[in-house]
């Protein structure tokens, strides 16, 4: 008997030794890493525009220096375009852009009724003007805009 009862502690404390260790060494390590990447997707600034008739609402958008930005742009009455400088106005085209796109190009088209999202990175102050890159009528030349991004 008392070897049976040896036996079943043994076995007991070897299962709670297995149930403790597979248990995470810092729990508090895991819900941070958890809050971390919830922290790295609320700092993606989500702006809407919308493109109809010769123009942009907004026209003028403000971010500021490292922000991660998500344009969602609707084509409301048509198809337009949407093109950006990569690099700020008066930088000419040296050295890093200051604008880094997840997508390797620099104009969209953006059929009548949907939405097409523009992400990237503000790395370098300045202004970034941008225009429609799709002929829209008589005034697609005065379709313009610009983004500011600010220290």
């Amino acid at each position: 008997m008392k070897a049976l009862l040896g036996t079943t502690i043994g076995v007991v404390a070897l299962l709670l030794a297995g149930s403790v260790a597979s248990q995470p060494q810092n729990p508090s390590r895991a819900t941070s890493a958890q809050d971390n990447a919830a922290v790295g997707q609320a700092t993606v600034k989500v702006i809407e525009v919308t493109a109809r008739k010769y123009e942009y609402t907004p026209s003028e958008i403000r971010v500021k220096k490292g922000t991660r930005v998500q344009l969602k742009i609707r084509a409301l009455d048509r198809t337009h375009g949407f093109k950006i400088s990569l690099y700020p106005e008066g930088a000419g085209e040296k050295g890093q852009p200051g604008l880094r796109l997840t997508e390797q190009q620099d104009s969209w088209k953006i059929e009548k009724g949907q939405e097409r999202v523009i992400e990237f990175v503000a790395e370098r102050a300045g202004t970034y003007p941008f225009k429609c890159s799709v002929f829209c009528g008589l005034g697609h030349r005065g379709m313009k805009g610009k983004l500011v991004v600010e220290e």
